[in-house]
């Protein structure tokens, strides 16, 4: 199947959530989570937005559930990994399900107008899309810790790896030479934590 380049939504979130590992991941506390908003407008170009927040253990899920609804603009398509061997479920059919929504599902019935859109990279194409924007990436069989601290690093290669292999080629030169620019002046900061 030969897919088409597709255009860039004029607002997408890019989320990513680490948790802990010392229990089940449907259980396993929320310890950091990183949000990067893409806004494309007329007037001003585009604009980059990167959230990054850590957590306490006992910070609840639902209380950081609600935070990252209430973070992304509206009507925006969100883009985030889909966890390996799962898949995404629409809504109508998800209500029905006997066991723990996923932290999409829990976002999807919290803002009705989002696209969310679970995608699945090889870790060697996120490896590549990071070398390439000279991104650092932690390993995923590094510590949640170390997770936490790239969480905003990760939104943004996914974001990368999105633009460069689903979109138009004009989408990729523009939004791209942006990125580069706006990447060198957030660079510049510290991390919150």
């Amino acid at each position: 199947m030969n897919l088409s380049p597709i255009r860039h939504p004029g607002v997408l979130a890019t989320l990513e959530i680490v948790r802990d590992r010392a229990e089940p991941r449907y259980r396993s506390p929320i310890r950091s989570i990183a949000i990067f908003t893409i806004i494309k407008c007329p007037e001003w170009g585009v604009r980059f937005v990167s959230e990054h927040y850590a957590f306490k253990r006992e910070t609840s899920r639902s209380d950081i559930i609600e935070g990252i609804a209430k973070s992304i603009p509206a009507d925006a398509t969100l883009i985030c990994k889909a966890l390996p061997g799962s898949f995404h479920m629409p809504r109508e059919v998800s209500v029905a399900m006997p066991f723990s929504p996923s932290d999409l599902q829990l976002i999807e019935r919290q803002r009705v107008d989002l696209d969310v859109v679970p995608v699945t990279f090889r870790e060697a194409i996120l490896d590549e899309t990071a070398t390439t924007y000279a991104i650092e990436r932690a390993d995923p069989a590094s510590s949640p810790l170390a997770q936490a601290r790239r969480a905003a690093d990760e939104t943004q290669v996914l974001w990368l790896t999105f633009l460069t292999t689903c979109c138009r080629d004009n989408d990729r030169t523009s939004l791209g030479s942006a990125f580069q620019a706006w990447r060198a002046i957030d660079q510049a900061r510290p991390l919150p934590f």
